[in-house]
């Protein structure tokens, strides 16, 4: 299973299924300080070897130019938390390691 730190903008009730699931879940918040730019977040993330769960389009832009531990990003707000799990979970099973990937969930689900 990957680590992930979920930016701020994922609700709580996600981030619990995620942990109840055996994820290792950060928010970014409490990681590195409310309002951190997305780029710190970003290169943070590298270096510790997290993957950004978001859905802040910013960081497929930032992923562009950066080495990355992986962006899984969504889109639509009135997905259910049942259906990110499952897109998170489907996506971590795809990958040995999901460094430099950019994933859009709502393919996943």
């Amino acid at each position: 299973m990957f680590e992930l730190v979920a930016d701020e903008n994922v609700p709580t009730p996600v981030v619990e299924a995620l942990r109840s699931n055996g994820y290792e879940v950060h928010r970014a918040q409490e990681e590195y300080g409310q309002g951190t730019a997305d780029g710190e977040i970003l290169e943070a993330c590298a270096d510790e070897g997290r993957v950004i769960l978001t859905n802040d389009n910013d960081f497929a832009l930032l992923v562009e130019d950066a080495e990355h531990a992986g962006v899984v990003v969504y889109n639509d707000q009135n997905l259910r938390t049942r259906e990110i799990l499952r897109g998170v979970v489907s996506i971590d099973n795809a990958y040995d390691s999901p460094e430099n990937q950019l994933e859009w969930l709502e393919g996943w689900i």
